[in-house]
């Protein structure tokens, strides 16, 4: 991460070698996946989904610091992991764009720092950010599309990790993660939906970044899956609106919605019958530019790789 405590606690190259595994935190589920190599011809090591009692998490927050180390800890030991980039819930972290003057990454990241009091309700001294600088026009100031997190958090989370015997060297959130995952070359704007048990994640990726989020508080595992394809059609035609009115130009209007997550066989399905009118709605492979599955096989059906969307790019 660009600014943050953990270039400081691992140098740059020791920090990008150093083998790990994607952990996804979710309220109800721990996810990992742990690749053989960092780049090249990659094979999945180590995977699992493990499920958390209900109230151990809530909307992100450990709520039960016991029993979610002793679960952690189990998981290590089971499955050997050392190393981990870790999720951030969207309900942790602040997203926002601005303009930058144009610098190498130094120059860049202190100006952000700089700016964030204007566009955060904390401090630069109580937040970890990082960014993706987007392109822009000769000869004008950059754009960066910044995640900014509680310094509070982090600092907690690595705690509770190394209690469980697991090192995190880096953070990401949830919908950087996914983007990373979902991402495949010659990929225009888009919508990605990220079904959840009891939520739904709505992100705008441009120009190689995460340009929105939001979060729906329905999941795929509502009882009435018909009504929760409604809320989420309702949420395609909200944001492909506001995505269309914040540009004013039908170039850059979204054009395609990705869905993955849990039950995605399904919602893709349903959800194509509702939007069909306004935008495409894509079923991802969520191995498409991971893994080279014509000489390899992943270890898991199709429909169970979608549980695994943001530890497969964490990852990465």
């Amino acid at each position: 991460m660009h600014s943050s405590l953990f270039f400081k606690l691992f140098p740059p190259p020791k920090f990008l070698l150093m083998p790990h595994a994607g952990i996804d935190i979710s309220d109800d589920t721990i996810s990992f996946i742990e690749y053989s190599r960092p780049v090249g011809n990659r094979k999945i090591t180590k995977y699992g989904l493990v499920p958390l009692e209900p109230g151990v998490i809530e909307n992100g927050d450990v709520k039960d610091e016991a029993k979610f180390v002793a679960v952690l800890a189990d998981v290590a030991q089971r499955n050997k992991l050392f190393y981990a980039r870790l999720s951030i819930p969207e309900e942790k972290a602040y997203l926002f764009e601005i303009e930058v003057t144009p610098g190498d990454i130094k120059s860049v990241s202190q100006n952000i720092e700089f700016k964030l009091e204007e566009n955060i309700p904390l401090s630069a001294a109580d937040t970890v950010f990082t960014f993706d600088l987007l392109p822009g026009d000769h000869g004008r100031p950059w754009r960066a599309s910044v995640s900014a997190v509680p310094r509070t958090y982090i600092e907690h989370m690595i705690s509770i990790f190394k209690k469980a015997g697991i090192v995190p060297i880096a953070f990401e959130t949830i919908p950087r993660a996914v983007a990373r995952a979902v991402y495949y070359k010659g990929l225009e704007d888009a919508l990605i939906i990220h079904s959840m048990k009891t939520k739904t994640g709505a992100y705008i990726y441009s120009e190689g970044a995460i340009a929105f989020t939001s979060t729906i508080g329905a999941g795929s595992t509502e009882s009435d899956t018909s009504k929760y394809v409604d809320i989420l059609a309702e949420e395609v035609h909200r944001v492909c609106s506001y995505w269309l009115s914040k540009n004013n130009d039908e170039k850059r209007s979204l054009k395609k919605v990705i869905v993955t997550g849990h039950n995605t066989e399904l919602v893709t399905s349903l959800l194509r019958s509702k939007v069909a009118d306004i935008i495409q709605v894509e079923e991802i492979d969520v191995w498409r530019d991971i893994l080279d599955t014509n000489s390899y096989v992943p270890p898991m059906e199709k429909a169970e790789s979608f549980e695994y969307t943001s530890a497969a790019g964490l990852a990465l």
